[in-house]
């Protein structure tokens, strides 16, 4: 019966240090998508972030506006734009 005791207690104490880890000032969401686009005609090569594979693409046309996009993929990146949110940090 101690050693149940214990370990609920020790599993209490170790679920309460991880949420004291969380960072509420710092985060910034990831996920997305991210594209690639080029233009050779004026040597622009840019890659963007976005929420969506549209506005990955449209962020990559910004910043080389008569480049074709390359590609769109799935990626953790910073996605411009987003709200901040918690982090949860391992502690140690």
């Amino acid at each position: 019966m101690k050693r149940i005791t214990a370990s609920i207690g020790l599993a209490g104490l170790l679920l309460a240090q991880s949420a004291v880890a969380a960072d509420w000032h710092e985060g910034v969401r990831r996920g997305g998508f991210r594209a690639t686009c080029e233009d050779l005609a004026t040597l622009c090569f840019a890659d963007a972030c976005g929420g969506d594979q549209i506005d990955a693409a449209e962020t990559c046309r910004a910043r080389c506006p008569s480049a074709v996009i390359l590609s769109v993929v799935p990626a953790a990146c910073r996605i411009p734009g987003a709200e901040p949110g918690p982090i949860l940090r391992p502690r140690g």
